[in-house]
Order: structure tokens, then C-alpha cells, then sequence
């Protein structure tokens, strides 16, 4: 094997079983805390404290444009594992769920650091033509992670406890760091002419200015975060509520459905390389308009939900329409990344691939709460909230229009500076 496809062997397998244990570790701290309280109100506070360092990910970045990633990346695992060990032994402390809130809170702090890391090494370990490819493959399989973890967590967590998952997922951050530790990424040592503290603070401002200048990267970022705003959340918040409310499917059904979404968004990341061939951004709200009309088709589907056999058809394109459109996301999100990492300066890549990624992120709660609203009276009858979720995905195919219309490949394949 060839040192650069090592390179992105060791990457993608560190990264795999990383996330592989960070996601039991918080199913498994999840199921403790509903367990220990019986409240859905502390369990979800828990969470939605967890989630606020996504904020920290462009401070991540500025540290990934300064210094080796790779040490970056086997520092945070072994960060994450003196946490996980922590957590083991807080887990038989009186105040435990409080400390837990706490630990979880500096974990994902860690964790808003790792994936600007990873997504600025890919551009240094690959061809340009390779991007596609790579940043379909790393998102592919850390999704099927994040599927396959809760699964096994279950089981496990049912046979052996939250405390034997807690060590468990200790271990597997060891072994991503031992992984990770053979990497090799191209580093130049930058000098820190004013200090740690005050160059990474102009840094920021650098890579700000950078987003701000260039209007490649800037609309992609936009364009990013509406994907996830209104598709990403549909997919979150709409479909348990096609699937339970409006087709009253039962536990294997529900299962199955949720199931072909899941796995619909891995198979768009994994084969994005191939179905960008022809992709330009120029044509990339034909991506959205797709959707759109996809959506539309599923709505019509849905209006015969409400006898066993309506349900059976709406089920059914159900699963022939939001499969492509999950596959769709996953593909417009992998070309974005890949474009603005080809347009960016190797110098501010963590800066602006942490800022893409907070900006995707943040974006998923904000349409959790409209999707959720437009779906608040949802019974039988989906027609008028599912319209009106099409309706802006069309609208978004508009603006994306007006806003790529003009790019060029010269604006893509820049000359970096």
C-alpha cells in the first residue's frame, strides 16, 4: 500500500473508532441519566448543554492552521479518554447526573476541535481530484459509527451496565490514538511572533476576513447551513412524525423506516465522488429543486395515509422519495466541503473548515424548532406542513441559483496565495 492511501487508511480507521466510542460513551450516559432521574427535562438539558461547544469549533481551527495536526488528533483521544475515565468514577457519586453535565460539556469541547482537525489534514493527504472521494468516505463511515454505536450500546448497555460501556469507549480512544499516532501529515512550523493567545486570536480575525473576501467560500457556507437548517432537520424532526403520526406504523416499520434514511445518507457520502462527476456549482440547485419536487411526490403519497392500506402507500413512497432526497444531502454536503477546501489557503484551512462546520451545526437546532412548529398540528392530514418544507427547499434552489450563476472554474481552481 502506497504511503499516502496509508495515510488515509490510518485516518479514516482512527476516526471510526473514535467516534465509535464517544457515541457509546453518551448513549450510554444518556440511558444513565434517564435511568438515575426519570426526567426527560434533565436528560435534555444534559444534552443541550453538550452541544454548545460547537461555538469553540473556529477556535479549533485556529489551532489546527498552528499546530501538527496529527498530534492535535492523538492529544484530543487521550483528552477524550482521561474523560472517559473520569466519567466512570463519577457514575457512583451522589451528584453524578450534575457532573456529568459538566464532563460532558468539556468532552464536547474536545470534540469541536476534532473535526476541523481532520477535515483541514484531508486536503494535505490527497489530490485535489481525490477530495469527493475522501471527504465521502471519512463522513460515510463516521456516520455508519454513529448508527451502528447506539445499536450495540443497547444490547450492551442492557447486559453489562453504563459503567463497563464507560471503560469500554476508554479504550477505544486509546486505540485511536496509537492509530492516529502513525499517520503522517505535512506540517511547517509557523512562528508565534506575539504569543499563543493573541496569534490565535488574529488568526480568527484572519480566517473571518478570509469568509468574508472570498464569495466561493462564503456562499457554500450559507448554502451548508440551509442544507442542514431545513433538509437535515426534516429528516430529524419530520420523519418520526410521518412515520408514528401519519402512518401509525408499528415498532418494525418505524424501525425500517428510519433505517432507510439512516443508511440513505451513508450510501450519498460514500458513492458522492461518483455522483459529483458532473456536479458544478453553477448547476448545484438543480440538487435542490430535485429535492423539492421529490418532497412534493411524497406529500402526494401521504394523502392516502389513514386506511391500512393508504398507509402501505404512503410507506412505500415514502421510502422511494426520501431515500434520493437523504442521498442528495449527503452528496450537496460533501461538494461543498470539497470546494471549499480546493478555494482555501492551506494556511487557513482549520479556520475555515471549523467555520463551515459551526455554521452547518448551529444551523440543525434553529430548523429543529420551524420544522417542529410546522408540524406542531400534524395528524392524518401532512399536506400543508409537508408543502410548506418543499416550498423552501424550492426556495432555496432559487437563491442558489442567483447565488453560483456566474462562478466560474477559475473562481474554484484558484491559484492559492
Amino acid at each position: 500500500m502506497k504511503k499516502d492511501q496509508r495515510n488515509i487508511v490510518y485516518l479514516i480507521l482512527g476516526q471510526m473508532i473514535s467516534v465509535f466510542g464517544g457515541a457509546i460513551l453518551r448513549f450510554a450516559l444518556s440511558l444513565f441519566v434517564l435511568d438515575q432521574t426519570g426526567r426527560a427535562d434533565i436528560f435534555a438539558t444534559v444534552l443541550a448543554v453538550s452541544s454548545i461547544p460547537v461555538l469553540f469549533a473556529p477556535i479549533g481551527g485556529a489551532i489546527a492552521d498552528r499546530f501538527d495536526r496529527r498530534m492535535l488528533m492523538v492529544l484530543m483521544d487521550i483528552s477524550n479518554a482521561i474523560l472517559a475515565i473520569l466519567l466512570f468514577f463519577v457514575l457512583g457519586m451522589n451528584q453524578s447526573v450534575f457532573l456529568i453535565g459538566i464532563l460532558l460539556f468539556i468532552l464536547s469541547i474536545v470534540g469541536s476541535f476534532d473535526t476541523p482537525v481532520v477535515t483541514a489534514s484531508i486536503p494535505l493527504l490527497v489530490d485535489e481530484s481525490e477530495l469527493e472521494k475522501v471527504n465521502g468516505m471519512v463522513n460515510g463511515v463516521l456516520s455508519m459509527s454513529n448508527v451502528v454505536a447506539p445499536i450495540i450500546g443497547g444490547i450492551l448497555y442492557s447486559l453489562l451496565g453504563a459503567q463497563v460501556l464507560v471503560i469500554s469507549s476508554t479504550l477505544f480512544f486509546i486505540l485511536a490514538a496509537i492509530i492516529e499516532s502513525f499517520i503522517h501529515i505535512p506540517f511547517e512550523k509557523r512562528a508565534l511572533e506575539k504569543g499563543v493567545l493573541k496569534t490565535l486570536t488574529s488568526d480568527l480575525i484572519e480566517g473571518f476576513k478570509e469568509v468574508r473576501r472570498n464569495q466561493v467560500i462564503l456562499k457554500s457556507i450559507l448554502i451548508a447551513a440551509l442544507v442542514n437548517f431545513i433538509l437535515a432537520s426534516f429528516f430529524i424532526v419530520g420523519t418520526p412524525v410521518i412515520l408514528r403520526v401519519v402512518l401509525q406504523a408499528n415498532d418494525s416499520m418505524y424501525g425500517l423506516g428510519m433505517s432507510i434514511v439512516s443508511l440513505s445518507t451513508i450510501l450519498g457520502a460514500v458513492f458522492a465522488s461518483y455522483f459529483t462527476k458532473k456536479l458544478r456549482l453553477n448547476n448545484l440547485y438543480l440538487t435542490f429543486t430535485l429535492s423539492g419536487l421529490l418532497l412534493f411526490a411524497m406529500n402526494i403519497g401521504l394523502t392516502f395515509a389513514g386506511t391500512s392500506a393508504g398507509n402501505r402507500v404512503g410507506f412505500t413512497l415514502f421510502v422511494i422519495t426520501g431515500a434520493p432526497i437523504g442521498m442528495l444531502m449527503s452528496i450537496i454536503s460533501i461538494y461543498l466541503i470539497s470546494m471549499v477546501q480546493r478555494v482555501t489557503p492551506k494556511e487557513n484551512l482549520g479556520k475555515i473548515m471549523a467555520t463551515i462546520v459551526a455554521c452547518a451545526q448551529c444551523a440543525v437546532p434553529l430548523g429543529q424548532v420551524m420544522i417542529g412548529m410546522i408540524f406542531k398540528q400534524t395528524s392524518t392530514n401532512i399536506f400543508l406542513p409537508l408543502s410548506v418544507v418543499a416550498s423552501v427547499v424550492l426556495l432555496i434552489s432559487v437563491l442558489c441559483y442567483y447565488l453560483f450563476k456566474k462562478t466560474t472554474e477559475a473562481d474554484i481552481y484558484r491559484i492559492k496565495e
